[in-house]
């Protein structure tokens, strides 16, 4: 949800970046999607993905995954639009974005930022 929102075109190699923005640009057009645990479209390219986890951390995945789910209110198997997804996250406070965020990588990276999802998720 989060990583969706903040996309750029950086990802872990061209078919993880080119499957992530044809998944975005698919719920940007009104696609609906539902939220489900464990290996999603987005998971589908990514080089790290085994067949039981993350080559990563798998753990660490799934908590952020969880910590997701919490600080939005919403939950797996939950079907939603962008619009839905974008009104979620733009009442998440910077605290909840720390919670769910605060040990990415990518955050580290300056990818995203609380600044970059409040400005993606303004109306």
């Amino acid at each position: 949800m989060f990583c969706a929102t903040m996309f750029s075109g950086s990802g872990y190699d061209q078919a993880f970046t080119e499957n992530m923005t044809q998944t975005i640009e698919y719920m940007q057009k009104g696609g609906r999607f539902r939220l489900v645990k464990g290996h999603d479209d987005i998971c589908r390219y990514c080089p790290n993905r085994e067949s039981d986890g993350c080559s990563l951390g798998t753990e660490n995945v799934s908590r952020r995954d969880r910590a997701a789910l919490e600080v939005t209110g919403l939950s797996t198997g939950q079907d939603m639009s962008w619009t839905e997804l974008r009104e979620r996250l733009s009442r998440v406070s910077e605290a909840e974005f720390q919670h769910v965020c605060g040990d990415c990588r990518w955050q580290e990276m300056g990818l995203c930022s609380y600044a970059l999802l409040k400005e993606r998720t303004m109306p």
